[in-house]
């Protein structure tokens, strides 16, 4: 995957440095960025017999998350697929989360190792610690989830409902822990914190957020002939 992703992460760098995020959030064109992309012929990565794996294009999606890129640039992959659409766009959504919170955690630690406080850096307090381990454990939760959600040729009604239910639960909670650490300056408009916690937030809500994809999960529960165990061995794993 590691020849795929390089290459798509290097694209994404020259694309959408924060400044132009910024630009397109405010309403700017980026029609001649989307046109660089399609040039580039990821936009077919599932399109063909010979396109990638869903779980080696949810890395890709991830990495839009991370640099808060359109997630259009997905949406129009799935588009191309062929395939189920409805099963695949929370899996994007849920990958965009989980690139987001990387980066978020990221910023956090760098922040809190270089922020001084009383004559040492504040990420040596044992609160600030505290915070940045929990937040580690929300990251690497949604990531796992993600994995075990794009086992497989497609995702299932299930595995999408696990992979955004555990993203919307978590993406709120990274956020408010980050700007818990960053302080005043996270929510700057200068600084580039609030372009991922923003996003965390709404991509939460986007497609319905946890308590609407829970009781899919409920749903499908409850209809089963078998015990709950069974259902999430026989469905899930």
């Amino acid at each position: 995957m590691s020849e795929y992703l390089a290459p798509f992460e290097a694209m994404l760098d020259t694309l959408f440095p924060p400044g132009r995020v910024r630009a397109i959030d405010a309403g700017a064109d980026w029609s001649d960025e989307r046109a660089e992309v399609e040039k580039s012929g990821f936009l077919e990565a599932l399109a063909s017999e010979d396109g990638l794996p869903i779980g080696d294009v949810v890395t890709l999606w991830r990495a839009l998350g991370y640099r808060a890129a359109p997630l259009a640039i997905g949406e129009t992959m799935i588009d191309r697929s062929e395939q189920d659409a409805d099963l695949a766009k929370p899996l994007l959504l849920a990958a965009a989360i989980s690139g987001a919170a990387d980066r978020v955690l990221s910023m956090t630690v760098d922040h809190a190792n270089q922020r001084v406080q009383f004559g040492k850096p504040i990420g040596r307090q044992q609160a600030v610690q505290q915070q940045l381990a929990v937040m580690a454990e929300y990251v690497v939760a949604v990531r796992m989830s993600l994995d075990l959600a794009s086992s497989g040729d497609w995702p299932t009604a299930e595995k999408a409902a696990l992979a955004k239910v555990v993203a919307a639960i978590y993406a709120p909670q990274i956020a408010n822990a980050a700007h818990a650490v960053h302080g005043a300056i996270g929510i700057s408009a200068d600084y580039d914190l609030q372009l991922y916690t923003r996003r965390l937030h709404t991509w939460r809500l986007e497609g319905g957020g946890e308590t609407a994809w829970a009781r899919k999960l409920g749903g499908s529960i409850l209809s089963a002939s078998d015990s709950s165990l069974d259902w999430m061995r026989r469905l899930l794993f």
